[in-house]
């Protein structure tokens, strides 16, 4: 074969396989299965692809011809313990139970510490299969290939139990991920679309053999951003150590654009001028006003008509400085709308759930949106101050409650004079859900429901019976748990506990006397990338204009040789950066004046003895859920990423954490200052 034809062949190969990755990607099964065997055609030695093969074929419900293509990859890999594990999968599956024993048991032959293909074999036999809950087989397998010797009979979780270090090794497809591409919504063009709003994040990585030189995204065809990306390694790979991971995060003031149905591309250009591209239908709305969400550090807002860039403009805003002390309702809900549009039997299954709601808002007006099955009961019982009744007849033909779009006009221009605050749907099943949309109240309420993603509140109530996985508890119960979360909602239920055998004498091994008044700088984190970089400045900075004494803590060993010559040698400064006993690290935190932190343990402790707490908040979470909540504050930056919930993936930020960069000491020391003045 010449050179030319070599070539020739190779890249219909590799473009197959971007086809059939591609398709597999959009979850298109079949097509992806069908491409990977054309390509087979030109590599039939391809185990990879083979496995890719079988991959989709099983995924499309075709296990016969799965199994060829999984067979011919053992042929060619028979030492590869993760493709034997896979084999044990494809034929558990199939129920073919001699067969996945054959294959997990290969499985742990291979990899002698894996734990995986030992618990999948125990669950095999206790699933029944050959009559015995272990099986001596398996009783030998798991017993020589666990730490604790555990059987099916102990009780323990063998799924806890370490793996193997190569246990988590695998081979990476070459994919695109797209991590965030705004928020899901309804739409006028009748599907929930992602929409974005204003200036908005597009997150998200490609994996790639071929280095990647040019980033391009693009709407309706025109470009409105590239980029270069950063190569980055991957941690678990185990095959092909070319691939590498390159991770993008466009923020983007997306009010520019017309509002709209777009087509959104991402394009991903090699050094051969290979495209790897994600295609997705997206919706430009337009933007909502900051001050509506004062509480969302996603939602940023831009200056326009100025030449900064809108990182520049982003990470020069202000961060948010906010009481930590906080509730959902700042006032009680004045005007509350409870819908039960069902039988007699369902409200009578609500009376405690409702009287409770009664005890909780006792001044509120409630209001039932009932059906004329269950109204008059209602009335009898004197739950409402007024029922309003409404016919939403059940049609058999489209399974499901029905109104006609001129009905739900007459019954919003019924609710709207009510201004209602809170509105909330009591019933379990989703049927009505969607009346809720109708009430106008900001705070939507009920039951989860997966196709009710604008709920602003919802809870499951779920007692699980333990042979058919079904409810075991009664609706009367569910409907009293559902109340009593809004009820938790309603309040803020944190508290401040003192120890009584703890004295602030306790510090004076320290050289801290009682009268002494210092702040602490805890510097430590569980998540590295969290920690906030500034510590040394801020100490600096207290030093120089309080009278404060200032001690610091970290787990960074190198902290002490990084520090300012003037700060190490200050009589009024401390740094400790070994474990404390925790009876004097708690009085650390009892008696300060100040503590700074991040979001970590400490601060929570800190904030639970009552401390005047400022909390240094980096934004994969959201500051309102995880930051602490009795005195002080919470200081945090609005970034269109936030809410990223990245852990163990700190690569993929693609910012440089921001949210906690920037940060600055003058900020934190102003809100120190509230307490020492």
């Amino acid at each position: 074969m010449t050179i030319r034809v070599f070539n020739r062949l190779a890249s219909k190969h590799t473009r197959l396989v971007d086809l059939a990755d591609t398709a597999r990607d959009a979850r298109n099964h079949r097509k992806a299965a069908l491409l990977y065997e054309k390509a087979l055609r030109f590599a039939p030695n391809d185990a990879a692809i083979h496995i890719q093969c079988g991959h989709m074929f099983k995924e499309a419900g075709d296990l016969a011809r799965a199994e060829p293509h999984y067979l011919k990859a053992t042929q060619l890999t028979p030492d590869d313990p993760d493709l034997a594990l896979q084999l044990g999968h494809f034929y558990k599956v199939a129920a073919r139970p001699k067969e996945a024993e054959r294959y997990y048991s290969r499985a742990i032959e291979l990899n002698p510490g894996w734990s995986e293909p030992a618990i999948e074999l125990a669950q095999l036999y206790k699933s029944g299969w050959r009559n015995h809950a272990t099986g001596p087989k398996a009783a030998r397998i798991i017993s020589a290939n666990s730490s604790s010797g555990w059987s099916n009979r102990d009780g323990l979780v063998p799924e806890l139990a370490p793996r193997s270090p190569g246990s988590q090794l695998r081979a990476h497809s070459e994919e695109i991920t797209i991590r965030w591409l705004g928020r899901r919504e309804r739409t006028s063009w009748g599907a929930e679309l992602s929409i974005l709003r204003g200036v908005d994040a597009i997150r998200g990585f490609c994996i790639s053999a071929s280095p990647i030189v040019e980033f391009r995204a693009m709407l309706n065809g025109l470009p409105f951003y590239t980029a270069p990306l950063q190569a980055l390694s991957l941690k678990y790979e185990n095959h092909d150590h070319r691939k590498r991971k390159y991770v993008f995060n466009i923020w983007y003031d997306f009010s520019e654009f017309r509002d709209g149905l777009y087509e959104l591309e991402l394009l991903f250009i090699d050094e051969n001028a290979e495209v790897r591209e994600h295609k997705q239908s997206v919706v430009l709305a337009p933007p909502l006003c900051e001050d509506d969400y004062p509480d969302s550090d996603r939602f940023v807002s831009v200056s326009t008509g100025n030449h900064r860039t809108i990182e520049e403009e982003i990470n020069s805003r202000p961060s948010m400085i906010r009481l930590a002390r906080r509730t959902r309702f700042p006032t009680p809900p004045r005007n509350v709308l409870i819908i039960r549009v069902d039988q007699l039997g369902d409200i009578i299954v609500c009376i405690p759930a409702i009287r409770r709601l009664r005890e909780l808002l006792p001044k509120a007006r409630l209001v039932g949106l009932l059906s004329f099955n269950n109204a008059d009961l209602a009335k009898t019982l004197n739950l409402f101050d007024e029922v309003i009744v409404i016919d939403f007849p059940e049609d058999e033909w489209e399974r499901r409650r029905v109104m006609p779009l001129e009905k739900q006009r007459e019954l919003q221009r019924q609710l709207d004079p009510f201004h209602f605050d809170v509105a909330m749907d009591l019933a379990e099943a989703p049927v009505s859900r969607p009346l809720l949309l109708l009430s106008g109240a900001p705070f939507l309420f009920g039951f989860k429901d997966d196709q009710a993603p604008w709920l602003s509140a919802f809870n499951e109530c779920w007692l699980r019976d333990p042979i058919n996985g079904r409810q075991a508890v009664p609706i009367t119960i569910k409907t009293l748990g559902l109340v009593e979360w809004f009820g938790a909602i309603l309040s803020n239920p944190s508290q401040i506990i003192r120890r009584e055998d703890l004295a602030i004498d306790r510090l004076a091994p320290y050289g801290l006397a009682a009268q002494d008044r210092f702040a602490v700088l805890h510097t430590g984190a569980r998540l590295k990338f969290s920690q906030w970089p500034y510590y040394d400045k801020l100490a600096s900075m207290i030093l120089a204009k309080t009278g404060l004494k200032v001690v610091m803590m970290t787990d960074d060993p190198l902290m002490r040789s990084r520090l300012a010559p003037e700060l190490a040698a200050s009589d009024r400064f401390q740094l400790w950066d070994q474990r404390l006993p925790f009876d004097d690290f708690d009085a650390f935190l009892s008696f300060c004046t100040v503590f700074v932190g991040n979001d970590s343990g400490p601060a929570h402790l800190a904030s639970l003895r009552g401390a005047n707490v400022v909390n240094l908040f980096l934004a994969r979470q959201n500051w309102n859920e995880w930051g602490h909540e009795n005195k002080g504050y919470i200081i945090s930056r609005r970034v269109p990423c936030a809410g990223c919930n990245i852990f163990y993936d700190p690569e993929e930020c693609g910012k440089g954490f921001a949210c906690i960069v920037n940060i600055t000491p003058e900020e934190v020391f102003r809100t120190v200052m509230e307490f020492v003045e």
